[in-house]
């Protein structure tokens, strides 16, 4: 699993249009949002490409500025091979 935190910037008046079509996004989850138009969300995913891809589908939005990721953890599965003969 892959979680990237992100904070999108917006005009402040597109604030809770941009917040409405961030909800068609299943793998994003909005956290809060300021009257200067920034949005604190987070991406969760199986690997960084996609959430890169998530990034880039969100700038596509014409309201908003910018994307800025925050934060990315990558929690790779447990080897369960080890051990095993």
């Amino acid at each position: 699993m892959t979680i990237g935190g992100v904070v999108i910037t917006v005009r402040p008046d597109d604030r809770r249009d941009v917040e409405i079509a961030l909800a068609r996004f299943s793998e994003l989850s909005v956290y809060g949002s300021d009257e200067q138009g920034n949005i604190i969300a987070v991406i969760k995913s199986e690997d960084s490409g996609s959430i890169e891809k998530v990034i880039r589908t969100i700038e596509e939005i014409e309201t908003v500025d910018k994307v800025n990721l925050a934060y990315l953890n990558i929690e790779n599965a447990p080897d369960t091979s080890a051990g095993t003969a």
